[in-house]
C-alpha cells in the first residue's frame, strides 16, 4: 500500500537488468503524474528493466497525456513521457529471460482529474504524442501497456 505523487521519472520500476528476479509484487500502489520533475521529458507510472516473473496487483496511475511530449535524439523518434500506464524496455542492460511472464491485474488509469483513459480514445501498441499506449496481451486482452521488444516479454492481462 503505497502512494508516490511528482516524481522525477518512473514512479513504480523493477531494475532486474540481467539476474531474473522472481517473485516480485507490486500491489495496491497509486503513482499520480509521473515524470513531472523532468515534464515532457520522460515518466510513466510502472516501468520494467528486466525481470523473470512480476505481478502489478491493484495499482492506480493518475497521469496527465502530452501532447508536447520531447522527442529525444536517441528515443528512434518516440517519446517516452506519458505514453501508457506501463512500459516494458530493453534498455539498460534489460533481460527477460525465456518463460518470463508480467502479470497486470484490478488496474486503474486515468487522467490527473480522476476521468477513466479509455482504450477506444487511445493509441494501438506504439507511443504518439497526446494519446496513451493500448496493447492486447497474448490472451488477447488490452491493457494500457507498450513493449519495446514485442518478442522478450510475456504479458498476461487478468
Amino acid at each position: 500500500n503505497t502512494h508516490f505523487s511528482n516524481t522525477g521519472d518512473d514512479t513504480y520500476a523493477l531494475w532486474g537488468a540481467n539476474s531474473a528476479p522472481t517473485g516480485v509484487t507490486f500491489k495496491n500502489g497509486v503513482a499520480v503524474s509521473p515524470g513531472i520533475m523532468r515534464p515532457n521529458w520522460y515518466g510513466v507510472c510502472v516501468a520494467t528493466y528486466g525481470l523473470k516473473e512480476v505481478v502489478f496487483d491493484g495499482i492506480t496511475c493518475r497521469s496527465p497525456t502530452s501532447a508536447t511530449a520531447i522527442i529525444p535524439p536517441w528515443g528512434g523518434g518516440q517519446s517516452f513521457y506519458s505514453t501508457s500506464m506501463f512500459v516494458f524496455y530493453t534498455s539498460f542492460s534489460a533481460g527477460y529471460p525465456a518463460g518470463n511472464s508480467l502479470t497486470i491485474k484490478n488496474f486503474t488509469f486515468t487522467d490527473l482529474e480522476g476521468t477513466p483513459y479509455e482504450e477506444s480514445n487511445g493509441h494501438k501498441n506504439k507511443p504518439k504524442r497526446g494519446e496513451m499506449v493500448w496493447t492486447s496481451s497474448s490472451s488477447g486482452k488490452k491493457a494500457p501497456y507498450y513493449l519495446v521488444d514485442q518478442d522478450k516479454v510475456n504479458v498476461i492481462v487478468q
